[in-house]
């Protein structure tokens, strides 16, 4: 009976090999035995023709690398096309070789992607993709990286993709850098220098007329390095630059021609561009050359070279002058350059003018003689001097004043506009009341300013002196700044008044800075306004910083005000849900946490957590996590977990321990 037994089972096992039709069975032995009236039978059979082993995944890789190097870090661009020539993706891993972090990884469906780190320190970035209906056949995605320059000069070896069949693995590495970074490859592994018309059209549209021309490489059928060395550029290395620079302009009431001179030194091998002159001009004659071309593009004019060299250039042109206020403006900028001279010829010599950024210019001979900014830009108003007429002084002030609160600091910012309606204003004098100290004092007519006691014991003066007398409209910036105690306090405000002001009046604004709460508690002379209505402009978007949560506005129109602020602390708010999951195994108990803290009010640097004690801590995330510190007191039943973020956080965190 037990032989009948062992013999079906056998047909069995023939049967299910003959009946199988999906799989094929190889190599099939039976076994067993009999023992204390039981029966063991061992089949063992190879598999072969499963689904999963119908077909091996094969694709080939396309990939543009564009690398743009600045001083301070490596841009990566990726751009990545597979081509599925059999199998079904599910997910791809591309190893990843050299210096630099991925930060972000785009496509057309593109399921997901994620960066696996090996035992041996291999890295891969992974690539899954949905189960479709229809298999993919191709897919095309970009990956964004980054790499740190720690400093300069320096070496590194950029990020690398390489697919894990590189037979099938081509493309194209283009390498761009910033003007002020000079970048040299240093032996390249399995690149092929190329020219950039042999690159791909959208690769040879990155080169910009204004930067050093780019390097161009081609790789096919291996993994590619490219090691770099960057250093500083010579700023008269890879770009034009004008020596013996000059321009002369001759003024009328309505009318500005220039002519400029120069020389354009170029030490480029392959020659380049040099964007010229800008702005509101008329070219009206230059002197030509085989050497060099100037055309005109999008309101610039652009001198290009096709070989090194010095060459000689003369333009003249008109600029646009434009009547305002009595005063006439112009405005144009020309290619900067050291030491760039700017004549000016025409003028009476009692001719005033306005040069934001430039030198005043000097009366020497007939002419005024000053110099360009640093970026080359010409903004200029002249216009005749008014009759002097001797009378009293009679001037305005008004002043827009920002205070701003922090723990342990109270800094406060002033921006004094002064109008002179009769006489000159050679030095300003402005009557301090309050334990504040000045400490700086700034301003396009400011030489110098001094701090000396007052006609009282609780009051100042602060004395600036011009360095020209003043017949207009004029701007001074004071900033000022009072330490204070332990919060919480109540403190005064420095109050600033002009001595002999005819009119004077002017807006506050109060904010917080950081987890401070502020209340006003004493508002003498002042009329509290909505903060939409205080005055905003370029100048004060400058000089104040209304970053704060909180705002109060006020306006006074003279001098007798006062102002007291009571501050304090902001306790932050916390809000946490939790996640818990233990794992009990054989030998050890596994907790899991996953905490959501939604932090309000305030932000918190430091996060305390209670956690069983006799645990160690295998595994932390946190954003802007800094450090952390496990400790069990002896007075305590729990251990504490602190949590040392690297910079205030605030919102909603997550934290997995």
């Amino acid at each position: 009976m037990k032989t009948e037994t062992l013999v079906c089972l056998f047909l069995s096992v023939a049967a299910l090999q003959g009946a199988e039709t999906t799989a094929e069975l190889k190599n099939v032995s039976l076994s067993g035995g009999l023992s204390e009236g039981k029966a063991r039978v061992v089949i063992e059979a190879d598999l072969r023709g499963l689904p999963e082993e119908r077909e091996k995944l094969l694709y080939a890789t396309t990939l543009h690398h564009t690398l743009r190097a600045t001083p301070d870090k490596l841009s990566h661009t990726f751009t990545l096309k597979l081509d599925i020539l059999q199998g079904v993706p599910k997910e791809i891993a591309l190893a990843l070789s050299g210096a630099g972090e991925i930060r972000q990884v785009t496509g057309a469906g593109l399921l997901d992607w994620g960066l696996r780190q090996e035992t041996n320190g291999a890295r891969f970035l992974v690539l899954r993709f949905p189960k479709t209906d229809k298999p993919l056949t191709q897919f095309t995605g970009t990956v964004t990286a980054e790499t740190e320059l720690k400093e300069l000069p320096g070496s590194v070896t950029p990020l690398t993709l390489t697919p894990a069949q590189p037979a099938w693995f081509n493309g194209y590495v283009l390498l761009q850098s910033a003007p002020e970074l000079h970048i040299e490859p240093v032996n390249p592994a399995s690149l092929v220098p190329v020219e950039l018309k042999f690159l791909p059209e959208e690769l040879r549209g990155l080169a910009k007329p204004d930067e050093p021309e780019p390097l161009a490489f081609r790789f096919h059928g291996s993994a590619y390095s490219i090691p770099l060395k960057l250093a500083p550029a010579d700023p008269e290395s890879r770009r034009v630059v004008l020596r013996d620079f000059k321009l002369i302009g001759q003024l009328g009431d309505q009318t500005a021609a220039f002519t400029l001179t120069a020389k354009a030194r170029v030490n480029h091998p392959q020659g380049g561009m040099l964007d010229l002159l800008s702005g509101g001009v008329a070219l009206i004659d230059y002197n030509t050359s085989p050497d060099w071309r100037l055309k005109f593009d999008q309101g610039r004019f652009i001198l290009s070279f096709d070989q090194p060299g010095e060459f000689p250039l003369e333009l003249k042109f008109h600029a646009a002058v434009q009547p305002r206020d009595g005063w006439n403006h112009l405005a144009f900028r020309v290619a900067p350059s050291a030491l760039q001279p700017l004549i000016l010829q025409g003028l009476p010599a009692d001719t005033q003018f306005e040069f934001p950024g430039g030198a005043r210019p000097e009366r020497q001979g007939l002419d005024f003689v000053t110099y360009l900014p640093a970026n080359g830009e010409v903004k200029l108003g002249w216009r005749s001097a008014r009759p002097e007429a001797e009378g009293r002084l009679f001037f305005s002030a008004e002043m827009l004043s920002q205070i701003s609160v922090s723990p342990g600091l109270m800094r406060q910012a002033a921006l004094l506009e002064f109008k002179v309606m009769q006489g000159e204003l050679n030095r300003v004098t402005l009557l301090l009341r309050g334990a504040g100290e000045v400490t700086r004092v700034a301003g396009s007519p400011v030489l110098a300013w001094t701090v000396e006691p007052g006609p009282t014991p609780s009051e100042r003066r602060l004395n600036v002196q011009l360095n020209a007398p003043q017949k207009d409209q004029f701007a001074l910036q004071v900033q000022m700044e009072t330490a204070l105690g332990t919060f919480p306090l109540a403190a005064d405000a420095v109050q600033l008044r002009p001595e002999g002001a005819t009119r004077f009046a002017g807006w506050f604004r109060i904010v917080n800075e950081g987890a401070v709460r502020l209340e006003v508690v004493q508002a003498t002379g002042l009329s509290q306004i909505s903060p939409e209505q205080f005055p905003e402009s370029d100048a004060t978007r400058a000089l104040f910083r209304a970053a704060g949560a909180q705002r109060f506005a006020y306006r006074f129109s003279g001098p007798d005000f006062a102002l007291r602020i009571q501050a304090d602390n902001v306790l932050p708010e916390l809000h946490v849900s939790e996640l818990l999951a233990y794992h009990l195994g054989e030998t050890e108990l596994a907790v899991e946490a996953e905490l959501e803290v939604d932090v309000r009010e305030a932000p918190v640097r430091e996060l305390l957590l209670r956690v069983p004690r006799g645990y160690a801590l295998a595994r932390l995330n946190a954003s802007e996590l800094s450090d952390y510190f496990l400790r069990e007191p002896a007075d305590q039943p729990e251990a504490e977990l602190r949590l040392v973020f690297g910079k205030p956080v605030s919102g909603r965190q997550v934290v997995q321990v």
